[in-house]
């Protein structure tokens, strides 16, 4: 079956917009699913390279691909989810609130002296180490997101890189340890990371991401935890609920 009618008075461009659409919406293709390249498109739907552009070109006005050049192609986006910044969760919540799968992939662990402003902003006494872990964040198979968690070792806290696993919550592996979070202090910017950053979130050098610093506490007020949040803008946004004082 043809996927493009010749005989009706509907503009090629937008016959294969629909069909591709149709796509996206049933799930045949899903977010981070990469587009046929233009020479593909052009035998599969049998029409000019005038043509794919134009349709592709809808798709990305209407925000459902992102092109990018090189290697990457024309991506599907994924959906952006709202997040109010005034409340403490974790990236685990944060992905179930809307019915995604987290997962992460750990990048590195190990055992470090912070920078001089971490360690005053955790509070540490001179010569006092801290777990420094990374991981790249999934949402549905879908990388989203970079952490780089600096985790004060709180009465004598033992944490191990087996225990992080693809469905592990840090704040979870905490808990078991009586470290609760109870308070935090964000900061939300935008933001060129370096190339290594990038490189971990498939993203090309230069572009910019959401970044946000945080510095969580128990519930008494001791620091425990700066990590640095690296997020592809192309899934977040974030909201904050404002009352006229």
């Amino acid at each position: 079956m043809a996927l493009i009618d010749r005989t009706i008075k509907v503009p090629l461009h937008y016959q294969m917009y629909l069909d591709l659409l149709k796509r996206i919406q049933s799930g045949a293709l899903a977010p981070g699913d990469k587009l046929p390249p233009e020479p593909q498109l052009e035998k599969i739907y049998d029409v000019s390279r005038i043509t794919v552009r134009r349709a592709v070109e809808m798709l990305a006005q209407d925000g459902l691909v992102e092109k990018h050049r090189g290697k990457r192609g024309t991506i599907v986006s994924g959906t952006k989810h709202d997040y109010d910044i005034a409340k403490l969760t974790s990236f685990t919540d944060d992905a179930q609130l809307y019915g995604d799968r987290p997962s992460a992939e750990l990048v590195g662990f190990s055992e470090v002296m912070p920078a001089d402003h971490i360690a005053h902003l955790l509070q540490l006494d001179a010569g006092e180490t801290v777990y420094l872990i990374e991981r790249k964040r999934f949402r549905t198979n879908v990388i989203v997101g970079f952490h780089r968690a600096y985790i004060r070792r709180l009465g004598g806290l033992d944490l191990s890189a087996d225990e992080f696993t693809a469905d592990a919550s840090l704040y979870e592996l905490l808990k078991l340890r009586g470290i609760v979070p109870g308070s935090a202090s964000e900061v939300l910017e935008v933001r060129e990371p370096d190339n290594d950053v990038m490189d971990e979130l498939d993203m090309p050098h230069g572009a910019s991401v959401f970044y946000k610093e945080r510095l969580t506490r128990t519930a008494s007020g001791e620091p425990f935890e700066y990590v640095e949040m690296f997020y592809n803008p192309e899934y977040y946004r974030y909201k904050v609920e404002l009352v006229l004082d």
